[in-house]
C-alpha cells in the first residue's frame, strides 16, 4: 500500500484532531511573529499572536471557553506586516504565523476547511524559504541563473532534493507525522490529548525554523 503524504494524513483527521494538529504546529510558528515585532520594539503587537494561540488552546481543551472569532481575525489581519515594504527575512515567518492563526479561526467559522493542511504547508514552506535564504542560498542563485530549460529542470530537481533531505526539513516533516501518529492512535480524553501534543511541541525545543523556543 502506498504511504500517504503528510497532507493526505491531515485530511483524514476528524475535525477535533485536525484543529489540535494545527494548533500544535502553530505553537512552533507563532514565536516568529513575536520575534518580528519585538525587533520592531512593538511589545504590544508582539504579544498578539501568542495571546490568540492561548485562546485557541483554551477552546480546544474546553469548547465552553468561547471568544469572538471575528474580533481576533480582524486584529490579526490589521497586524500583518507587508513583505512588499519590509525586506527583512523575519517578515515572512511572521506573516505565515498570522495567516495560519487566521485560518484556524476561520475553520471554526466553517469558512476554511483546509486550515490544518494550510498550516502544515505554511510550516514546511517556511522551512524551504529559510533554507533558500541561508544554507542553500548559493545553490539557489546558481539554479536561477541557468537559462537552458532542460539544464534548469535538472538543477532544480537536485535543489529540491537538497531541501527535502536537509536536517531542518527532515525534522519538520518527521515531527508533523509523529504528531499525526499521536492524534490518530490516541483515544484519551480531549484535555489529556491536548497535554500530550503540547508536550510534543515543548520537547522539540525549537521553532519550525530551528530557533530555540
Amino acid at each position: 500500500m502506498k504511504k500517504l503524504s503528510t497532507f493526505q494524513r491531515i485530511r483524514e483527521l476528524k475535525p477535533q484532531q485536525a484543529i489540535i494538529f494545527a494548533a500544535s504546529v502553530l505553537s512552533r510558528m507563532t514565536p516568529h511573529y513575536t520575534l518580528y515585532f519585538e525587533a520592531k520594539a512593538d511589545t504590544e503587537q508582539a504579544s498578539l499572536a501568542e495571546h490568540i494561540l492561548h485562546l485557541v488552546w483554551q477552546r480546544i481543551a474546553d469548547p465552553k471557553q468561547n471568544f469572538n472569532l471575528n474580533v481576533q481575525i480582524e486584529k490579526l489581519e490589521e497586524s500583518l506586516p507587508d513583505p512588499a515594504t519590509d525586506d527583512a527575512f523575519g517578515v515572512l515567518p511572521a506573516v505565515d504565523a498570522g495567516l495560519g492563526l487566521i485560518a484556524v479561526l476561520r475553520f471554526w467559522q466553517n469558512a476554511q476547511d483546509d486550515a490544518p493542511v494550510m498550516v502544515a504547508k505554511l510550516a514546511q514552506g517556511g522551512v524551504e524559504a529559510f533554507l533558500l535564504a541561508t544554507d542553500l542560498a548559493s545553490e539557489y542563485v546558481s539554479v536561477q541563473a541557468i537559462t537552458d530549460e532542460e539544464e534548469y529542470a535538472i538543477a532544480n530537481r537536485h535543489l529540491n532534493q537538497q531541501i527535502k533531505s536537509h536536517p531542518l526539513m527532515v525534522f519538520e516533516t518527521e515531527w508533523q507525522n509523529a504528531l499525526l501518529d499521536t492524534l490518530q492512535q490516541n483515544t484519551s480524553p480531549n484535555k489529556v490529548l491536548v497535554g500530550e501534543c503540547q508536550s510534543m511541541v515543548n520537547e522539540t525545543g525549537i521553532t519550525t525554523l530551528g530557533i530555540e523556543l
